[in-house]
């Protein structure tokens, strides 16, 4: 197994890996590829969210902490969907992120809650119908 092969596995198997392994060559190999995998993760953590927050202005920050959520559980956590129908699914949430802020600016105020949970049930209702095909 080579470097990025180890970077690419999930931290319980690296701890798995560790205490398996026999020798402290072995030991420290899987030791340095977690730490370099967690220093990565981070690096583009700050890089990702930093470049969101300077091009949306720092009162979308939290979108971009969000955003990048939605990244980590697309990577890390495998749901076994229809890949066309996740990324149709991420591109109407991304959509509806992005023209829910424009929509609320323009219309009156006792409209903003309602249309907000109306776009929260759009996202779960979908989801939901698209969970049931696999």
């Amino acid at each position: 197994m080579n470097f990025y092969h180890a970077l690419q596995m999930d931290p319980s198997v690296l701890k798995r890996k560790i205490s398996q392994c026999t020798t402290f060559k072995e030991k420290l190999f899987y030791w340095v590829a977690m730490a370099v995998r967690s220093m990565l993760i981070v690096a583009f953590a700050i890089l990702f969210i930093g470049t969101l927050s300077s091009l949306f202005g720092q009162e979308n920050t939290p979108l971009a902490v969000a955003l990048f959520c939605i990244l980590l559980g697309i990577r890390f956590v495998n749901f076994e969907y229809c890949v066309g129908d996740t990324l149709v699914t991420l591109a109407i949430a991304l959509g509806i992120l992005l023209l829910t802020p424009s929509a609320v600016a323009v219309t009156p105020p006792f409209c903003c809650n309602p249309s907000s949970l109306c776009e929260l049930f759009y996202i779960a209702l979908y989801y939901l119908t698209k969970a049931r095909t696999w």
